[in-house]
């Protein structure tokens, strides 16, 4: 039986904790054992469950953060195929078994295309078999990290697709959070934290209340990074939106969530492709108001589904004209009750143009095939 090693950051929720799940569910037909390796938050585990249930060949989940560990555990324990995705560990111990005489075949998966992400693989890159990206940025990889094998992968995999809600099933929704059923309601939906800046969101959803001239609420579902639950609670504080903003934190089930949001807000400083909330937000009829960054401009047209923010700097928040910029134009959609149900059906389409026979995992599978197979 083949051995698998996946090597990755953590197994806390997260995007990209999402995509090395379905790759290794992918791998489940296949007579292969598999093995997963992290390095960060011993004590979440959050997917691991989930990783047993969809490929019961999962046998050691284990904690292992540095590069000796790593070192170690890698010559007592050489895999047939290597898939790394942000595991430093693993990444500096890749180098020194080389020059022990062990290589392994080695893929690494890039989720983002920036060149201070790319540079965090150089010291790897000739022992590299090849790369999967989450899209077309072969430009960067080459510039950045040679010209080695690379596969193109949308990170669209198979999850629960909602149909779009009724009126009265959105009003139920809003109601169920302790909301006005007749408010308007903004909100993000997914992993909080410094990157995913929602300090920007709550101040987009003052901007959009200024301009709308009536009180706007505002929920945050997810998992919230502790130094940000901070910075956002003073913030409200400070905005005096305590009444109307709603940080949920983990909510085991994030569609009735998106079914009481009027329009998704995201104001990412940076992203990979294209998040799977953003799928699902669509897939509900909720138009998205996002800046282009990562991936997401080459899937998502001005007025088509959402709108976006200018932003042109991936490492900064967006700036204060850009977010008053948007604020005029998400409060002057959501005045416009036609506007919004055009932008509402525009997004439910999108949804399925994105997703509709998208076989990720058999790409995953084809991409590998000659290390497994």
């Amino acid at each position: 039986m083949k051995h698998v090693v996946f090597a990755h950051r953590k197994l806390s929720f997260g995007g990209g904790e999402r995509v090395m799940l379905e790759r290794v569910a992918a791998l489940a037909p296949l007579d292969v054992r598999i093995t997963v390796l992290f390095r960060k938050e011993p004590d979440k585990r959050d997917i691991e469950p989930e990783l047993r249930a969809r490929n019961p060949k999962v046998g050691d989940v284990l904690y292992i953060p540095g590069m000796w560990g790593a070192l170690r555990w890698l010559l007592k324990n050489p895999p047939d195929l290597l898939v790394i995705c942000n595991h430093k560990g693993v990444q500096r111990a890749l180098p020194w078994l080389a020059r022990l005489g062990r290589r392994f075949p080695t893929v690494v998966t890039l989720h983002e295309h920036y060149e201070r992400h790319l540079r965090k693989y150089h010291g790897i890159h000739k022992l590299v078999d090849k790369w999967i990206i989450d899209w077309s940025f072969e430009d960067a990889l080459r510039t950045h990290l040679g010209s080695g094998s690379s596969a193109m992968i949308h990170p669209l995999y198979p999850h629960l697709k909602a149909s779009m809600p009724s009126e009265a099933e959105r009003r139920e929704a809003k109601a169920a959070l302790g909301i006005p059923e007749d408010a308007v309601v903004l909100g993000y939906c997914g992993q909080i934290d410094g990157r995913k800046d929602p300090l920007t969101t709550l101040e987009l959803v003052r901007c959009v209340e200024e301009r709308l001239g009536k009180p706007v609420h505002c929920v945050f579902g997810g998992r919230v990074e502790a130094a940000t639950r901070q910075k956002l609670e003073e913030a409200v504080e400070r905005l005096g939106r305590g009444d109307r903003t709603h940080i949920l934190g983990p909510v085991q089930d994030l569609s009735k969530v998106f079914r009481s949001l009027d329009v998704y807000l995201m104001t990412s400083r940076n992203e990979g492709f294209f998040p799977i909330a953003l799928i699902e937000a669509l897939e509900q009829g909720v138009p998205i108001v996002t800046p282009p960054v990562g991936g997401i401009g080459t899937v998502l047209r001005d007025g088509e589904g959402g709108l976006l923010i200018r932003k042109e700097d991936d490492r900064k928040s967006i700036p204060m004209d850009a977010i008053e910029e948007a604020a005029t134009r998400v409060a002057a959609l959501l005045a416009d009750g036609a506007a919004m149900e055009v932008q509402r059906q525009k997004a439910q389409s999108l949804a399925q143009q994105l997703t509709e026979g998208y076989d990720a995992a058999g790409l995953f599978r084809d991409a590998v095939k000659e290390w497994v197979s």
